[in-house]
């Protein structure tokens, strides 16, 4: 019988959060769009991996609620979220110049 600890559960649950922030990073190379939609993510750690949707989307909301991630509607207003990293940054603003007014993404870029 295996006994499911709070702490193994804490890992699994940072493992699932950094899981997310790394698939993400990869999900939006710059070959690709600076965003990457839920569907993708949840197809690469759901259907393709070894995470419940329910865990994804929870870590999703930790990351954006950490600072690490931003949300943003794309041209035909898809949902899209990307690191809060310098190169994620710079290509979202490039590409959708009007997301560098967002708050997030001021403060980021102000920060030294």
């Amino acid at each position: 019988m295996h006994n499911h600890s709070d702490e193994s559960d804490e890992v699994d649950a940072e493992r699932r959060y950094n899981r997310v922030l790394s698939t993400i990073y990869h999900q939006t190379s710059p070959m690709q769009r600076p965003g990457v939609t839920l569907g993708t993510l949840c197809l690469t750690l759901v259907a393709h991996g070894s995470y419940e949707r329910a865990g994804v989307k929870a870590s999703l909301q930790a990351a954006l609620d950490n600072d690490d991630v931003i949300a943003y509607r794309d041209d035909e207003q898809e949902l899209r979220f990307t690191r809060l990293t310098e190169d994620s940054v710079e290509r979202l603003v490039l590409e959708y110049p009007e997301v560098a007014d967002h708050d997030t993404i001021r403060e980021y870029r102000e920060d030294p």
